[in-house]
């Protein structure tokens, strides 16, 4: 029974970190109307070389990053129909590909982890691109055109449409900036001053990197209990656990506690629009880590030209200013920058995605193991450690 329990929490849990998206979307579904919306112009017709466009596009991603409203003028000018399906799991798409959807899926939305973790094992659901019918890719940040979790073996196997990171939220009106490390918050003067969201990998991950734990996704068990002790003296300051960054959002506009950690910078908004202001910040010397999604085309996708003239379209400058806005994201192309309100793009720390390995990128979580691996403890100890923590 004890295992059945553990395996249930291990998948809960993998989903919740899998499918980040999903929160951060359901965040802006429920905040909708509160930051203001412009889609912008230059949304002119896209042609593929050599391609005949027209028929049927068919989309299986996540909610909104379709772009209906942005790719509208394209759609209509190539007489194009989007077929628009929006998962609710990062793996959905695998799923219907193993059981009947080979061949009848185009366009899909891949985050980080899942795209990683795909590629990494070899299993088939995203063709390799070629880069000279997507022509506008070439205006990414740097930090996109060298993104090693979209290429292996020398191909690449999507482009990065929109990207955020997880940092710190907190009131500027206690708190100057955020301490240098995450353990730094185990000081007394934190007491009753701290929310987390409750994800058991996130916060691990983040304790691990602050103790210099060299790889803070693969622990052994001693390295783990280590970090788990390094918690547990800052729980006396932990006011409580969101269950979602809405959960955390509306405890740090009420004044419950002053600090977010696993924020989301969308937070800003909403307090603001309830005449609250909080700041993003993350720990000077640990940082945080990112999250970003994709445009990626499936093995034997049945719509080939319309598939690369759309990615070559929303990637655009315009339309990818256009598509972040709408989903408080930050941009992937480096000209829509300056196209978007400084209001969406100053919540993002973009000093990174400009380098060709930005630091943000280079501290990206990865899910642990599954299972043990050596000495390596999976990701059940993971939960059990952090039920612990929550139970303390």
């Amino acid at each position: 029974m004890r295992r059945t329990i553990v395996d249930d929490r291990l998948k809960n849990f993998l989903d919740a970190k899998l499918n980040a998206d999903v929160s951060r979307r359901s965040f802006l579904q429920g905040a909708a109307g509160l930051s203001t919306l412009t889609v912008l112009g230059g949304t002119g017709t896209a042609l593929a070389a050599g391609g005949k466009l027209g028929g049927d596009l068919n989309f299986l991603g996540w909610d909104g990053e379709n772009g209906a409203n942005v790719a509208k003028p394209f759609l209509e000018a190539n007489n194009i129909k989007m077929n628009a399906s929006f998962q609710s799991a990062a793996d959905e798409a695998l799923t219907r590909f193993n059981t009947g959807g080979r061949g009848a899926m185009d366009i899909l939305t891949p985050n980080k982890d899942f795209q990683t973790a795909i590629l990494k094992s070899g299993v088939e659901l995203f063709q390799p691109l070629d880069l000279s019918r997507i022509p506008t890719a070439s205006g990414l940040f740097p930090t996109f055109k060298t993104a090693s979790w979209l290429v292996k073996d020398g191909k690449t196997y999507g482009i990065p449409i929109i990207w955020g990171d997880e940092p710190c939220v907190f009131n500027p009106k206690k708190w100057d900036a955020m301490p240098a490390k995450y353990t730094d918050f185990a000081d007394p003067k934190f007491k009753g001053e701290l929310v987390l969201l409750d994800d058991p990998f996130g916060n691990i991950w983040l304790w691990a990197k602050s103790l210099d734990m060299p790889e803070p996704s693969r622990l052994t068990a001693a390295q783990l209990q280590k970090v788990l002790e390094a918690m547990l003296k800052a729980k006396p300051n932990v006011v409580t656990i969101g269950g979602s960054h809405g959960d955390m959002a509306d405890v740090l506009v009420r004044g419950d506690a002053s600090i977010g950690i696993g924020g989301w910078a969308y937070q800003v908004v909403i307090a603001k629009s309830k005449g609250v202001d909080l700041k993003v910040g993350s720990p000077s010397v640990d940082g945080t880590f990112f999250w970003s999604d994709s445009y990626a085309i499936a093995v034997d996708a049945p719509n080939l030209d319309n598939a690369y003239a759309y990615i070559d379209f929303m990637t655009k400058p315009e339309s990818n200013a256009a598509l972040a806005t709408e989903l408080s994201s930050g941009c992937t192309v480096e000209a829509a920058y300056d196209l978007m309100k400084e209001d969406i793009r100053s919540m993002f720390p973009y000093e990174h995605v400009r380098k060709p390995s930005g630091s943000i990128l280079g501290t990206q979580i990865v899910v642990p193991p599954q299972k043990p691996d050596g000495d390596v403890v999976g990701a059940p100890s993971w939960v059990e450690a952090w039920q612990t923590f929550k139970a303390s």
